[in-house]
């Protein structure tokens, strides 16, 4: 425990509700959520990147359609004017390995190439998002390769 933390009163150790609430459909949050960034980022609306995030998810996660579907839509609403990515990629931190978040690095490459064009904001967005999952630059350029290689 922190001096802060002990000064605030905080534990530094998560409970275990804390750990409840890290479900899986909470992770799958999460990326939904960092992806419609990605996509919302150029200020323009591209069926094609919201395909790519449906795509992203159901491969990912193994999930059907309509759930992703409905999942897109929770994220939608619950990260609406958001403008921290920290609670997300924290969570994204405490349970990923460093592979799974390269994986979810790559999704975000894709939803920006989804439309044709790779806008500076989208770039700019996933850079931060790979800074705050802790990644290497190395893995920045890997999963961009990755990405623009599943394009061609």
């Amino acid at each position: 425990m922190g001096l802060f933390d002990k000064w605030l009163g905080k534990e530094s150790t998560p409970k275990a509700s804390d750990q409840a609430a890290e479900s899986p459909e909470q992770i799958h949050m999460a990326c939904a959520a960092l992806m419609l960034e990605v996509a919302e980022a150029d200020y323009v609306d591209e069926p094609e990147e919201t395909q790519a995030i449906l795509k992203a998810l159901e491969a990912e996660f193994g999930l059907t359609h309509r759930t992703v579907t409905d999942l897109l839509e929770r994220a939608r609403k619950e990260s609406a004017g958001a403008s921290d990515m920290f609670p997300y990629t924290h969570l994204l931190n405490q349970r990923l390995d460093h592979e799974q978040k390269c994986r979810i690095l790559t999704a975000m490459w894709r939803v920006a190439f989804a439309d044709g064009n790779v806008d500076k904001y989208e770039e700019h967005l996933i850079r931060r998002v790979h800074e705050l999952l802790h990644l290497d630059h190395s893995d920045f350029i890997a999963a961009k390769q990755a990405a623009r290689a599943t394009q061609n």
